[in-house]
């Protein structure tokens, strides 16, 4: 209720005998549970012979939850319980406390790596090193996100900003990496804020003989496993088992989770399926979730979509459970007696209440026990006695919509607009609300901001809000004003905010901030569907929000209609679905979409991009070409993705001039596409056995890569040259490998992998070293049925096949042939490595089939390369 205390500051005259009191509505029942839930958290976790953080099989009794209609309080007892934690046992405590909140009504908190690591800096409170979690993030870090400092990433995200610089929390992760790892691991300190250097295997190897370290179980798990957010997920097990070694008393940290309907309200169960994990995993902490739904986590007992469920998991989460503590409330209404109490407190003079015991009568008995209406009754209060009047009883007990008529209806003018303008939107700054209303002067402004009934929070991207509730009532009371908007007024308006938040997503791509990108593109998709219109900046703004890979961030909106937005979040959805790797339904919902009339033409080419992505990557080749070509015909966004893809399927098809010139086709492009460019370029080269061509662009691949820090792009493009050399110059090859595998390796990238150790059996076999050629052509294969990489399958059998004609085992070559030519028809591209395989392996020329590719300088001239390779071969070992 502090917004009340300053609105009377500002509004009222100094002299004024009445004065605001900050309020909590003493919610005794709720309050209660708190610390009783505390208490029940301490003397279960002192009491455990075994810590519950390490016995995973332990029911849970670490969750409190508060349920209950909007606008019934639940923030506000949040933060009240907030600050009770904070505040416990202020007097005489010797222990800190750490208190960490999240509110999923902004897009930012489902960023997962957010996430965690203001887990992480909310416990630096409590202590400097986390030595689990600090060494297995920064091993995750560095496989995530090569070459980028650790530090720009936090500077993105307002929120996380400010948690880590409170404790600085680089320098704490600096810390712990230097006294874990010492004088093993010299770069640790740099390696905290770029996360550069590539330290798993040191890290691996100094973990083992560490007195702290060598007793975590699954640490170990945690550094092999794949540095993706699933993996990501279960870290705040690392941060419940570094904070059980903090001394007693315990629990030392809550965790408050607010506006959770915005969780289990989207169309997967992915984001809470972490959430969950982490309360989980985290037995030590407290946790407080608020939200308008009960929690199911107990009554499911068969589902693949928690981990963790069932009334064994949560005995004390299940419906009709009413005794122990912590539980779940179901948040009422305000009792007459309480909404009285609050009014008597919240406007006093000379100690007794302000508002006179008719007034509070009639707003009592209207307000049903909703905190809201009686945080705007006391607001029109204010407001009267600021204008110099004398409140009466007939002013108060409308129903909300009535009561925000009223609001209206006394603000002036370019107030009202300002109020109109800001229920067309989530959450404003004053700069957005200038820019729905540019008409408005800046002293309207100003005032506007000191309004009570707004709502203000730092840590949202934009940190001005209406209540939901609010929101609606007023769109629904500017019917029958005099000068109430009309719907084109309204749609103006919307259209001039939308502009603002096409200049936010754009400057927020350009500087990585990614939440910004997120909180833009969802605010401008909730105005279109609230205005009925479309704004076309969204389509370009949505494919940067999926290249930057924001897409995990936004909400599951509702896709109602048949109109361009609805068709839009249709895009969104089937982008989703493919990444998650759902093929068939991704190209099924990217129909749908494509099926709406009347798309605007740059929404139509963003589905048909994404339909085309979803077709190849399910390998409908030529389906996907199709979609690629239409994009590639006519003038308009992503012509450079759709001519990039279309020379790949040429070069797939083995025509590869065809290829070339469709790359060639390509003009200014951003450095990300050119390096993809070079590469192909390369591959065009390399499999017409033009080794000294290909060499060139896959050297000029890696200096861009390195040029930009784009250390992935380098890993790439290293295999690449060496799977070049391998054939030319394999000596050369061998040496460049190191740095290949060290790169590859720490990245995780499997598919890059497989192509080295093809590469190294390509090489070896050309020095003389069958054997151990051999040995990796086992390793490759091995590793490409692992990862289920078919494309892998091709390398390693062509590399086979060439050890085999260089041992004389004429019969073993030829079936390896047979083999691969069954792969490449199964896979319908590649088909020229079957071919040239087929050359090596063939009694004569005669019995070489006509070639299906288009060979650069003709069949003859490559067949002729070919086939010099192995004479070259043999030249070397004699």
């Amino acid at each position: 209720m502090s917004k009340i205390s300053l609105r009377a500051a500002f509004t009222l005259a100094p002299e004024s005998p009445v004065t605001a009191q900050q309020v909590f509505t003493d919610r005794t029942t709720e309050v209660g549970a708190f610390d009783a839930a505390l208490d029940t958290l301490g003397s279960t976790l002192a009491a455990a012979e075994v810590s519950p953080v390490t016995d995973r099989a332990m029911a849970r009794k670490n969750v409190l939850v508060y349920y209950g209609v909007g606008g019934i309080g639940k923030t506000t007892l949040s933060e009240e319980l907030e600050r009770r934690f904070a505040g416990r046992h202020q007097e005489g405590r010797d222990r800190e406390r750490a208190a960490i909140r999240f509110d999923f009504a902004e897009s930012a908190a489902f960023d997962m790596e957010s996430y965690v690591l203001r887990l992480r800096a909310g416990l630096g409170h409590l202590a400097g090193n986390w030595h689990a979690f600090d060494v297995a993030f920064s091993v995750y870090w560095e496989r995530a996100h090569p070459g980028e400092p650790l530090d720009e990433f936090i500077s993105r995200d307002s929120v996380l900003r400010r948690a880590a610089r409170s404790i600085g929390l680089s320098e704490q992760i600096a810390s712990t990496l230097t006294d874990t790892f010492g004088a093993a691991l010299p770069g640790a300190v740099r390696a905290a804020h770029v996360v550069s250097g590539l330290i798993y295997s040191q890290a691996r190897r100094a973990i083992v003989g560490h007195r702290i370290l060598k007793n975590c179980e699954l640490l170990s798990d945690l550094l092999d496993a794949d540095a993706d957010i699933e993996t990501l997920s279960y870290f705040p097990y690392l941060l419940a088992w570094d904070l059980d070694r903090l001394p007693p008393p315990h629990p030392r940290a809550l965790v408050l989770l607010d506006t959770f309907e915005e969780v289990t309200a989207r169309n997967t169960r992915e984001m809470e399926q972490w959430l969950q994990r982490s309360v989980y995993l985290m037995p030590n902490v407290l946790f407080v979730v608020t939200g308008r739904n009960r929690l199911d986590w107990a009554d499911l007992k068969h589902t693949t979509e928690l981990d963790f469920t069932g009334p064994r998991r949560w005995p004390l989460l299940r419906a009709g459970h009413t005794s122990e503590e912590p539980r779940q409330h179901l948040v009422g209404y305000l009792s007459a007696a309480d909404a009285d109490t609050y009014l008597t407190s919240a406007l006093t003079r000379e100690d007794q209440p302000a508002i006179p015991a008719g007034i509070r009568q009639r707003i009592t008995a209207a307000s049903g026990g909703l905190p809201l209406y009686l945080d705007l009754a006391v607001t029109m209060y204010l407001d009267i006695l600021a204008r110099g009047e004398t409140p009466v009883e007939e002013n108060f007990g409308q129903p909300l919509p009535e009561v925000a008529g009223k609001i209206l209806r006394d603000l002036e003018r370019d107030e009202r607009d300002l109020l109109r303008a800001a229920a067309l939107l989530d959450t404003f700054n004053p700069g957005m609300l200038k820019a729905a209303c540019p008409h408005v002067p800046d002293a309207a402004l100003a005032r506007f901001k000191g309004r009570p009934f707004l709502e203000f929070d730092p840590d949202r991207t934009w940190p001005y809000s209406l209540h939901t509730m609010l929101r609606d009532a007023i769109r629904q009371a500017d019917q029958d004003l005099r000068d109430s908007w009309s719907p084109r007024e309204r749609a103006e308006a919307a259209s001039r905010a939308g502009s603002y938040l096409e200049q936010a997503a754009a400057t927020a791509a350009a500087s990585g901030d990614r939440s910004t990108q997120v909180a833009a593109v969802r605010q401008a998709i909730g105005l279109c569907q609230l205005t009925g219109q479309f704004f076309g900046w969204l389509p370009g703004a949505a494919q940067k929000l999926l290249t930057c890979g924001g897409w995990g961030l936004l909400p599951d909106l509702p896709a109602d209609g048949d109109g361009p937005i609805s068709a839009l979040v249709l895009g969104l959805q089937g982008a989703r679905e493919r990444r998650s790797g759902r093929l068939d339904d991704a190209v099924a919902v990217m129909d749908t979409a494509l099926s709406r009339p009347g798309l605007p033409p740059g929404l139509h080419r963003f589905l048909l991009l994404h339909r085309a992505n979803a077709l190849r990557v399910a390998g409908r080749y030529a389906a996907a070409a199709d979609d690629y070509q239409q994009l590639w015909e006519a003038p308009g966004g992503f012509r450079e993705d759709a001519g990039y893809w279309l020379a790949d399927y040429r070069f797939l098809q083995g025509r590869f001039a065809d290829a070339l010139s469709g790359l060639d086709q390509l003009g200014d492009v951003a450095a990300e596409l050119r390096g993809e460019i070079l590469r192909l370029q390369g591959h065009v080269h390399r499999v017409n056995a033009l080794f000294g061509q290909a060499e060139t662009h896959y050297r000029e691949a890696c200096d861009l890569a390195r040029d930009t820090g784009n250390i992935a792009a380098e890993g790439k493009a290293l295999t690449d040259l060496i799977q070049t050399l391998s054939w030319s110059r394999p000596g050369d090859a061998r040496e460049l490998q190191s740095r290949a595998l060290e790169i590859n390796e720490a990245l995780h990238n499997t598919v890059e992998l497989v192509k080295i150790h093809a590469a190294a059996a390509v090489a070896l076999t050309n020095l003389g070293d069958l054997a151990a050629a051999s040995t990796h052509i086992d390793s490759g294969l091995n590793l490409a049925q692992e990862c289920g990489y078919r494309g892998g399958l091709v390398w390693c059998e062509v590399a086979r096949a060439l050890n085999q004609f260089s041992r004389g085992d004429t019969t073993a070559s030829r079936d390896t042939a047979a083999r691969l030519a069954a792969i490449v028809s199964d896979l319908q591209g590649n088909r020229f490595w079957s071919e040239i395989v087929t050359w090596w392996t063939a009694d004569h020329a005669a019995q070489h089939p006509a070639s299906t590719t288009r060979w650069l300088d003709g069949e003859d001239s490559a067949r002729t390369r070919w086939l010099a390779i192995p004479a070259s071969a043999d030249q070397r070992r004699v």
